[in-house]
């Protein structure tokens, strides 16, 4: 083991943590019953522009031709350069907007609910929340491009994946250039690292609950197994799983939450460092370490997983004008071309025929055979779970 509670340094106090915010919009809650279409539990199709019997590509181009401007809404600022790329590639009319998925979906119901939908196109990375709220309800439609149908594995569609996006331990590698000073995720609750663990609020970054929920549900032996190898002992405790021995762990040993991925990449991976800090977050940040001098490193081979995946979807939102330029958007997303500006993030296309990019500066190629994948049949559980976690969390962090 790398990283013991005899051999590691003890970490010194830490820096404050932001305020936790209430969960209501990350929750994705509508503010009001709305007028969004009555679901009786089952997805129900909605014809958006061509059908697919009809369905060509060049059938597809020229119908979109034919509607106004599309807003497409994502996550991440790339999308941005991704519309104007579609825009001049196709003559449309395309516009990227950087929403966060908790107000991208408030955004959406309140479209929905007063039939004036501006965002056409989400690409949403809740998808617990996007299974939970917007297709139960009628607002958004899952689609996949039928000429590219064969290029997905089935987990991939209903609904339709257009990204998986991965979540790691990072240290500085300046001041362990022999590698990651842990093996194991228990020895971030440890004593050793108390006040030096940072992240983003897990009340704003809902992923780090989601795997919660999924380790507690598909996968809790692995961390039983891992917290025996770590602390050498039989695991016991007084809470219902070992996600949730983990998760209150986590939160009673001072972590230093931030408002998103830039503060920890910053706290684990600016050079000239004399104390160290893990960080769990994004391998876009990686990019960090040639944009602005960074010394991040990726943890490999952390028991039980090196990296938490979640999945981006593609979704439509049904009372959009122009459903056909939404439908080719998603389709050029879909496609090597239109993905590249993401991949090279360290995100995978759902498209099994979109290679890794080869200079992706995180190294998560290598290893994602050790990242976490989330389970669809879980999905449900996560997003009706959320708040239990949510306050779980809260009622063990005292930062």
């Amino acid at each position: 083991m790398l990283f013991t509670k005899r051999n590691a340094a003890r970490a010194a106090a830490a820096a404050g943590s932001v305020t936790l915010l209430s969960l209501g919009l990350m929750a994705c809650a509508p503010s009001s019953g709305g007028a969004a279409p009555e679901s009786d539990g089952e997805n129900e199709a909605v014809e958006l522009g061509i059908s697919d019997e009809d369905y060509s590509l060049d059938k597809l181009i020229e119908a979109a031709k034919e509607e106004g401007p599309i807003v497409v809404s994502d996550s991440t600022g790339k999308i941005v350069d991704i519309a104007e790329a579609f825009s001049e590639k196709y003559g449309l009319d395309a516009t990227g907007v950087k929403v966060k998925a908790g107000e991208a979906a408030e955004i959406a119901i309140r479209e929905s609910e007063a039939d004036n939908v501006k965002t056409d196109l989400l690409i949403f990375s809740d998808s617990p929340a996007a299974k939970g709220e917007l297709l139960e309800r009628g607002i958004v439609s899952s689609w996949t491009p039928p000429d590219l149908a064969d290029k997905f594995d089935p987990e991939m569609t209903d609904p339709q994946v257009v990204t998986t996006s991965v979540m790691v331990w990072a240290y500085n590698a300046e001041l362990y250039p022999d590698g990651c000073p842990i093996d194991n995720v228990w020895a971030v609750t440890d004593e050793d690292w108390r006040g030096h663990v940072t992240f983003e609020d897990p009340t704003l970054e809902v992923q780090i609950l989601y795997w919660v929920n999924q380790m507690a549900e598909n996968d809790d032996d692995a961390l039983k197994d891992a917290y025996e190898e770590y602390f050498g002992e039989e695991f016991s405790s007084d809470e219902d799983s070992a996600a949730a021995e983990w998760l209150k762990r986590l939160a009673q040993n001072e972590p230093v939450l931030t408002k998103g991925d830039d503060e920890a990449a910053a706290a684990a991976g600016a050079p000239g460092q004399k104390e160290a800090f893990m960080a769990l977050l994004s391998t876009a940040k990686f990019r960090d370490n040639a944009d602005s001098g960074y010394k991040l490193g990726m943890c490999e081979h952390v028991a039980p997983y090196s990296g938490i995946g979640y999945n981006k979807l593609g979704l439509i939102a049904n009372g959009t004008k122009n459903p056909n330029t939404a439908k080719l958007f998603l389709h050029y997303m879909l496609t090597e071309e239109g993905i590249s500006l993401q991949v090279e993030d360290g995100k995978f296309s759902a498209n099994n025929d979109v290679e890794p990019a080869p200079d992706e500066p995180s190294g998560i190629a290598d290893i994602w055979d050790e990242v976490y994948q989330p389970n669809k049949d879980t999905q449900i559980s996560d997003y009706e779970k959320l708040p239990d976690w949510s306050d779980f969390w809260i009622a063990n962090n005292h930062s």
